[in-house]
């Protein structure tokens, strides 16, 4: 299948911007890389590639070019995929773009649970906010996405969807630490450690945040959960994370998370998506499906 190859040198171009580091990726010389493009392009009898000094960019005839090489490699890996499910799922890759809130905990373990059962497995998962998700997935660059609050496509199908409150996260000495049920009113009353903008969170907090702003006290703004999770520590500061973001299995007890009241702020839905008009590996629907019976056991 000498077109694959072909196909994988493209794709692999247009990812590393530059005939050079693709070639390194690829294990062949810059040279004869370029000179396959070449040949390409001459049968094709359209330039695929723009190039420039410092580097790569497709042309208009490449940016066609490039769904048709990326929709026939996700084609091939699910077609091997579904041979090898002949005899069990012995092998594959899931490629997925997940929310920030769910890559420290939540993605990770659901991961490591699906390949303790299927370990020939492997997993490539890119962090990225909701929009930059589904523009991954409508370029075929993942199989699936897992994100908070997507924005809407129609060429998007969800496969699952969990509804998720925020949740405010303290020191387990915390004055609020022992509630059961907060208001945002409650939290307001010391520091907070708010999410930077951009994050899912910060957006689910943008309101009630205006309609106090003249009583709080920002600690700080961050877009790191860890920078968020060490300031809470000994201190009577406040952060915010979606659920999902919580661990599942509490093994830190001194940070505490407290549901906010959805009066206050509304819970968003966590989404597990496809592209509607592109066939998923057995892997992918395998794993997909994983994530479904997560989300349904949240919403129990």
């Amino acid at each position: 299948m000498k077109h694959l190859r072909l196909f994988k040198y493209v794709d692999a171009i247009v990812r590393e911007g530059s005939v050079r580091r693709a070639a390194d990726k690829l294990h062949i010389t810059a040279s004869a890389l370029d000179r396959r493009i070449q040949d390409l392009e001459d049968e094709l009898g359209a330039s695929i590639f723009e190039r420039h000094p410092r580097g790569m960019r497709l042309s208009a005839a490449g940016e066609v070019f490039l769904v048709y090489v990326r929709r026939h490699l996700s084609d091939m890996q699910r077609l091997r995929s579904e041979i090898d499910s002949l005899n069990g799922l012995r092998r594959g890759q899931v490629s997925l773009a997940v929310s920030p809130a769910l890559a420290r905990e939540f993605i990770p373990r659901i991961i490591n649970n699906f390949r303790a059962q299927y370990p020939g497995v492997s997993f490539a998962v890119n962090v990225a906010k909701h929009a930059d998700a589904i523009r991954a997935l409508l370029a075929f660059e993942v199989d699936l996405v897992v994100i908070v609050a997507p924005p809407r496509h129609p060429d998007v199908i969800d496969l699952a969807i969990s509804e998720q409150p925020l949740v405010a996260t303290m020191d387990s000495q915390h004055p609020l630490a022992n509630k059961e049920l907060l208001r945002f009113s409650d939290c307001v009353q010391y520091p907070l450690v708010i999410p930077a903008p951009g994050l899912t969170s910060r957006e689910m907090l943008e309101s009630a945040l205006h309609s106090v702003a003249s009583e709080i006290q920002i600690a700080a703004e961050t877009n790191s959960y860890e920078i968020m999770r060490g300031m809470l520590q000994n201190s009577e500061n406040i952060g915010f994370v979606i659920s999902t973001g919580t661990p599942k299995l509490q093994t830190n007890e001194q940070i505490v998370y407290k549901a906010i009241s959805a009066l206050d702020i509304r819970p968003v839905p966590l989404v597990c998506a496809q592209l509607k008009s592109r066939g998923i590996s057995v892997a992918a629907a395998r794993f997909s499906n994983c994530i479904a019976e997560e989300l349904n056991e949240i919403s129990i």
